[in-house]
C-alpha cells in the first residue's frame, strides 16, 4: 500500500510533503463491532492498584514498536529501510513571546515508512477484523494502521523553517537537536524574524522540516502572554469514541469516520469569539504515529491550536499520567500570566488526577475545570471512575457537565464555572459502573478507587458477554 497522497499547498517547494489523506466519505451504516475480550482482559490483568488506572489504555493494546518491527520483520537497521527516504512528522505546537522574540516549539518524530500491503496492516491490529467492512471503512482502517507501521529513526539530523503569511522568515535553516532513541524531538527555538507578529491576538504560523519525503509540514500558534487558554482532551470530549466500551472504542478509532460530540464545535467557536486572546491546546493519549488522523479531524471542526500526542516510549498507565502532567506543567510554566480552562471527561482517569493536581499547583492560573459526565448521558458507560482528587480543589472552580449547552452561558472570563441549574450531588464514594448508582441526573460521587473485578465485569457487559 503506498503512502498517502500529498495535499499540502502551504509550504514552499523547499519542502517535500506527503500530507494527509483525502476527506472521508459520508459515514456508512455501522458494521458490527468486533469482540475484544482478550484485549480487555489483558488490560485489566496488567493493571495494578485501582482499575481506574487502566482506563487510559482501554482502547486496547496498541501495537508496541517491537511488535510492529517483529510482524513486519523490520527495525531501524534493516537493509530494506536503508533504501527508504527519511520522513518527519511535525505535531502542531505553540510559541511564547520573550525579549528575544517568539520562542517556537518544534515537536515531532523522524521515521521511515516501509512498503506494506493490506495483509501486513491487518496483522498489526489483531482485535480488528476486516470482515463485513465496506470500502470506506477498509480504507480508513488501512490508512490509520499504516501510520502505526512508521519505524522511528533515532539520531536523525533535521533542519526546519518557519513561514508567516506564506513568507519564509528564517534566513537560514534552523538546526534541530538530533532525535532521541525513540526518534522523537522536542525543543524550543527563538525566531527573531517573527517579531511584530501576534500583536492582534493568537496567530498561526507554518513550520516545516527540510529535505524529507513527508509529511514535513506543521504549524505553531503564537500565544500572547495574557488571555485564556483552553486545554481539552479529545476522545469522548470532542469526538464520540466510547473508550469505555473497548471493542467499540477500537472500531470508532480505526474504522469509522470521526464524529463530533454534538454541540462541542459550537461551544469552542463560542469561546474563540468570547474569551480574550483565546488559545486552544488539545491533548490525547493516542500514539504519536496517528497525529495526522487527529489533525485532519480537529482542524476541520475546531479552532486551530497545539496538539499533544502520546510519546512512543510511553505505554503504562502511570507513564501516561506522567505524560499528561508534564504537558500541563510545560503549558503553565510557558504562559505564567494566562488563565486556563481544562476540559475532560469521566472516562479518562489520567485527567481526573492530572487536572486536580495542576489546579492545586497553580491555583491562580486555573479559571475553570469542566468534566463531561459520560455516565450521565451514555448508558454504554459501565465503567466506574474516581473523582477523589477533586476533594482538595477549590470549590466553585470545577463543574461536571452533561452536554455542551450546560456550559454555553457561563461567564468563564470572569470566573463563573458552575451552572447552578445542573445538580451536582457531589458526595464521597464510588461512582459509576454496574455496581454504582447511575441515573439520568449528572450525579457525581467522589471516590478513592474501585476494584479490578467490578471494572472487568463492566467491560464484559460492555462487549455483550452477559
Amino acid at each position: 500500500m503506498s503512502p498517502r497522497a500529498s495535499t499540502s499547498s502551504l509550504l514552499t517547494a523547499a519542502l517535500l510533503l506527503a500530507g494527509a489523506s483525502a476527506s472521508p466519505a459520508p459515514a456508512p451504516a455501522p458494521a458490527p463491532a468486533p469482540q475484544a475480550l482478550s484485549s480487555a482482559v489483558s488490560i485489566f490483568s496488567s493493571a495494578t492498584g485501582a482499575a481506574a488506572s487502566a482506563l487510559p489504555t482501554i482502547l486496547g493494546d496498541w501495537p508496541s514498536l517491537s511488535d510492529i518491527e517483529k510482524k513486519l520483520g523490520l527495525n531501524e537497521n534493516s537493509s530494506e529501510l536503508s533504501n527508504i527516504s527519511l520522513s518527519a512528522l511535525l505535531i502542531p505546537s505553540y510559541a511564547n513571546l520573550t525579549d528575544q522574540g517568539w520562542n517556537v516549539r518544534f515537536y515531532g518524530l523522524a521515521y521511515k515508512l516501509p512498503n506494506t500491503n493490506a495483509s501486513d496492516l491487518d496483522s498489526l491490529i489483531d482485535d480488528l477484523k476486516t470482515d463485513n467492512l465496506n470500502q470506506t471503512e477498509q480504507s480508513l482502517l488501512q490508512n490509520r494502521t499504516q501510520d502505526l507501521a512508521s519505524i522511528p529513526i533515532p539520531g536523525a539530523n533535521l533542519s526546519a523553517i518557519v513561514l508567516a503569511n506564506g513568507t519564509n522568515i528564517t534566513t537560514t535553516p534552523i538546526s534541530l537537536t538530533t532525535t532521541d532513541d525513540a526518534g522523537e524531538f522536542d525543543q524550543f527555538v527563538t525566531i527573531p524574524g517573527l517579531q511584530g507578529q501576534g500583536s492582534n491576538g493568537v496567530q498561526v504560523v507554518e513550520t516545516g522540516i527540510l529535505n524529507v519525503t513527508g509529511p514535513g509540514n506543521g504549524s505553531a500558534i503564537l500565544v500572547p502572554p495574557q488571555g485564556i487558554s483552553i486545554v481539552s482532551d479529545i476522545d469522548d470530549v470532542l469526538r464520540i469514541t466510547k473508550v469505555y466500551v473497548p471493542n467499540q472504542g477500537l472500531f470508532n478509532s480505526f474504522v469509522e469516520p470521526y464524529v463530533n460530540v454534538p454541540g462541542m464545535p459550537a461551544l469552542f467557536a463560542h469561546w474563540l469569539q468570547r474569551l480574550p486572546n483565546a488559545s486552544f491546546h488539545y491533548d490525547t493519549t493516542t500514539p504519536v504515529e496517528l497525529t495526522r488522523t487527529y489533525v485532519d479531524y480537529l482542524f476541520a471542526n475546531f479552532p486551530h491550536g497545539s496538539l499533544e500526542m502520546r510519546p512512543i516510549n510511553v505505554s503504562a498507565p502511570a507513564q501516561i499520567l506522567d505524560a499528561r502532567q508534564d504537558s500541563l506543567l510545560r503549558l503553565f510554566q510557558t504562559f505564567p500570566q494566562r488563565k486556563f480552562v481544562l476540559v475532560g471527561d469521566t472516562s479518562s482517569s489520567t485527567l481526573l488526577s492530572a487536572y486536580p493536581q495542576i489546579a492545586q499547583q497553580f491555583p491562580d492560573q486555573v479559571a475553570c475545570i469542566f468534566i463531561r459526565n459520560t455516565s450521565a448521558t451514555d448508558a454504554d458507560d459501565k465503567l466506574p471512575y474516581s473523582t477523589g482528587d477533586f476533594k482538595d480543589v477549590r470549590n466553585g472552580t470545577y463543574f461536571f457537565y452533561r452536554v455542551p449547552e450546560d456550559l454555553f452561558d457561563l461567564d468563564v472570563a470572569n470566573g463563573q464555572c458552575v451552572n447552578s441549574s445542573i445538580p451536582q450531588n457531589v458526595t464521597f464514594g464510588e461512582q459509576g459502573g454496574v455496581l454504582g448508582n447511575d441515573s439520568a441526573a449528572p450525579r457525581v460521587r467522589v471516590g478513592l478507587g474501585v476494584s479490578v473485578v467490578s471494572a472487568l465485569v463492566a467491560v464484559m457487559l460492555g462487549v455483550g458477554l452477559f
